[in-house]
């Protein structure tokens, strides 16, 4: 799942926005949305993709950030919370931060307030023998405020995936920003990793063999690929800003390989084959 973001359809709805326009600059379309306030627009769709969760019954779930619109609006955090806390306790639950949670340069103020309401941002865990890991995509965009936390990610990434390694471990991982949408020179642009840090990622993760990345931000999907590395970006949960539907993305992980989907919510199945 990527891209909740409580409040973000209130802030596009009504005709002369100027958010919308500024997003149509950025290729970005929107739909039209009526006029509203709250966040009823998100709070259906995010309850759509939990009910689905409990019924298909994944080994996880990771929802890849921007959860809620603004991290100062403790409604947004307290309706997030509690459609997740709707979710099978069998079934766990992993969370990123987006731009939207810690923002678009992050501060040690909102990255302090991120880890009290949701724990660690770059973090790990195993399922069988694959190794996830999480990353905090906001600070590699732009840790000009917090360049001590762009050093202690690296370090993070050197040391865990160097562990998978050695353990013989399938490798992926998941983060908010994309690291590039065509290629690996992708120019900087405010929808990809810039690509000084994106080079130290890339050439670190083609050393320890890291098949893919998942991610958001861009609220559609796009699929694109460097020397066998897969950069799979997905649409959102909450307001899609191009053509594909609101909805989430299915992974199976095969013995030799990835097989994943994105279902729009009129098209979630009923169960899945492995």
């Amino acid at each position: 799942m990527s891209d909740t973001q409580l409040g973000m359809a209130a802030t596009l709805s009504g005709t002369n926005n100027k958010k919308r326009t500024e997003m149509h600059e950025r290729g970005l379309h929107p739909p039209q949305i009526d006029i509203s306030t709250g966040f009823a627009y998100e709070t259906e769709r995010y309850e759509r993709a939990i009910s689905a969760a409990n019924r298909l019954k994944p080994k996880f779930i990771i929802v890849t950030g921007d959860l809620i619109q603004d991290p100062e609006d403790l409604s947004q955090l307290h309706e997030l919370q509690r459609i997740t806390n709707t979710l099978n306790p069998n079934i766990k639950i992993y969370m990123a931060a987006g731009n939207c949670d810690v923002g678009n340069s992050p501060t040690s103020k909102l990255l302090n307030l991120y880890r009290e309401r949701f724990g660690y941002d770059n973090y790990s865990f195993d399922q069988g023998m694959m190794h996830f890991v999480v990353i905090n995509t906001s600070i590699t965009f732009d840790p000009t405020h917090v360049p001590q936390e762009w050093e202690a990610q690296l370090d993070f990434l050197k040391t865990d995936l160097g562990r998978a390694t050695k353990n013989g471990q399938r490798c992926i991982v998941f983060g908010h920003h994309p690291l590039f949408g065509e290629t690996r020179d992708d120019p900087d642009s405010q929808m990809v990793i810039p690509i000084k840090r994106r080079r130290i990622l890339l050439d670190l993760f083609k050393k320890h063999h890291v098949e893919a990345m998942f991610s958001g931000h861009w609220h559609k999907n796009k699929y694109s690929s460097d020397d066998g590395f897969r950069m799979i970006i997905s649409g959102p949960v909450g307001v899609p800003l191009g053509p594909d539907p609101s909805g989430i993305r299915i992974i199976k992980v095969l013995e030799s390989q990835l097989d994943d989907t994105y279902y729009g919510f009129e098209s979630i199945p009923d169960f899945i084959a492995i």
